[in-house]
């Protein structure tokens, strides 16, 4: 019987359903005949278990220091004792982070992207912080005050420390060799290969790439080419053998590998893990999810609209950001003022016209960090030098910048020349979290604006940003579309969670001085 006729009595939907069901029990029955996948399955068991130990002592211990630092300082605060069972219910809050964690994905959190990492860590840390006021205001409800003071300090700890405790333990377990779980990558040679060399640069995130699947085709033209040497190539057919050898218990499949080609390799289905990679035509995000409508399912996407809400709590948060740190940093601002004073004539501060929201020009300003003919020193230095002049045609920066004065020079590396742009973000024109803002000149971003329209109207929908994905990810390394890029990025996967990450990941780029010049 036909594969039409089989299925014609059903409805429309379900015999979709039916065909792609028919397909997979055609596909997978090839699978079980691979003897070993049993083996597999096993080794990935271990690794996750292997993988998650460490996170998941590490959530714990941290959940009761948060909750012991904050029940201390509450403590102090209301002049109240300690008692048994503001202990007690601080160490069952700090047990309950692993279900917690558990359910929300976090062990082993292979390949687990930072900012969903970041807010699902929180999340957690929230829930278990509202158990903590619900069992001890049920239990000594004289003590509510208490109990929400304390909650609300541990909070505020966990922004810092979870993050902070998460990545030395990642950091330090990337250098243990049976930590983590080995993945083969299939795609194209260019595809996979970049994807290879991604991923050995961040073996903290938990995968260790240990070789690349090619087509028949592209395996034999790679051989021959003998592009490569350092990446283990093999025979998408031999796929089965390799992970057994490499023990390899996941696979990441490129959007280039059609679906056919991939089910006519069994070998690809008996390896426990796979993950389809999102494609330019099947765009997903790191807060898309999937989605069930009644018998079938699909992923979840945002609108390209962010909602009102959100965009609202974004403004509150720029303005009290804003007035609180003009009243921490005024100290710190007037030291600077009088050393750029006397470093070099000129005036303090240095406007200079950007586009932001809407499109609509303003002027941005800086401490000054250049002498005040700057624009001629650079014209005449490019003209004059060739290699700084493509050093700036690649990424609209200098490493060695001759308009910097001595103090511009200290307070460009530590990004203290941005602070005035806290009276931008205080009038709306700027925002803490957002795109660089572009400059509209031939010297500067022009190309941004003719060459990207597309990505500029973008740009226009949203407040530039004193930092942002770009300062955080590669600064004054990589080249001038790499901005294009991180902007892009900033704007489709904007939210509250990634501009709290980008503000503290700005801490520790300036602290550790990363791809400072």
């Amino acid at each position: 019987m036909s594969a039409q006729k089989r299925f014609a009595r059903l409805e429309a939907l379900e015999q979709q359903s039916a065909h792609t069901l028919a397909r997979y029990c055609q596909v997978h029955s090839g699978a079980h005949k691979f003897g070993n996948h049993a083996k597999l399955s096993l080794a990935s068991l271990v690794q996750s278990l292997v993988t998650s130990l460490p996170l998941v002592v590490t959530d714990t211990v941290v959940m009761w220091f948060v909750l012991l630092t904050a029940t201390g300082i509450a403590e102090r605060l209301l002049g109240l004792p300690t008692t048994t069972i503001q202990s007690q219910t601080a160490f069952i809050s700090a047990v309950l982070m692993f279900p917690l964690a558990r359910l929300a994905g976090m062990y082993p959190g292979f390949g687990m992207n930072p900012v969903v990492e970041f807010r699902n860590i929180l999340r957690c840390s929230g829930m278990a912080l509202l158990i903590f006021v619900a069992v001890g205001m049920t239990m000594l409800l004289k003590s509510w005050t208490f109990f929400l003071t304390a909650s609300a300090i541990a909070y505020l700890l966990s922004i810092v420390v979870f993050p902070s405790a998460r990545f030395v333990v990642r950091t330090f377990m990337a250098a243990v060799p049976f930590w983590g779980a080995p993945v083969l990558i299939y795609g194209t040679p260019q595809i996979a290969t970049d994807l290879y060399r991604r991923l050995k640069q961040m073996p903290d995130r938990g995968f260790r790439p240990v070789g690349v699947l090619l087509s028949p085709e592209d395996y034999w033209s790679h051989e021959q080419n003998n592009c490569a040497p350092d990446i283990p190539y093999s025979d998408v057919r031999s796929c089965f053998d390799v992970a057994n050898k490499q023990k390899a218990t996941w696979v990441l499949i490129s959007h280039e590998v059609p679906i056919e080609q991939e089910e006519l390799e069994p070998g690809l289905l008996a390896i426990p893990n796979r993950v389809h990679l999102a494609s330019s035509s099947f765009d997903m995000g790191p807060w898309d999810q999937i989605y069930t409508v009644g018998p079938t399912c699909g992923l979840w996407v945002g609108g390209v609209v962010p909602k009102s809400l959100k965009v609202a709590a974004k403004r509150f948060i720029d303005i009290a950001m804003t007035i609180c740190g003009g009243l921490v940093l005024s100290p710190l601002l007037a030291f600077i003022s009088i050393a750029i004073k006397l470093s070099s004539k000129g005036p303090i501060l240095y406007g200079q016209k950007r586009v932001g929201l809407g499109g609509e020009t303003f002027t941005a300003w800086k401490f000054r960090s250049m002498v005040p003919n700057a624009d001629k020193v650079l014209d005449e230095y490019l003209q004059n030098n060739d290699a700084a002049r493509e050093e700036w045609e690649q990424t609209h920066k200098l490493k060695n910048d001759p308009r910097v004065t001595w103090i511009g020079k200290f307070i460009r590396t530590t990004s203290f020349d941005e602070f005035p742009q806290l009276w931008n973000v205080f009038v709306g024109e700027m925002s803490i979290v957002g795109p660089r803002p572009i400059v509209n000149s031939p010297t500067y971003d022009q190309s941004y604006i003719v060459d990207y329209p597309h990505e500029f109207s973008a740009y226009k929908t949203v407040r530039p940003g004193i930092t942002g994905m770009w300062q955080v990810s590669c600064r004054n390394a990589g080249v001038y579309e790499k901005r294009i890029y991180w902007d892009m990025y900033y704007i489709r996967h904007w939210s509250l969670w990634l501009d709290m990450y980008i503000i503290l990941r700005t801490i520790r780029t300036v602290l550790l001085r990363e791809g400072s010049a």
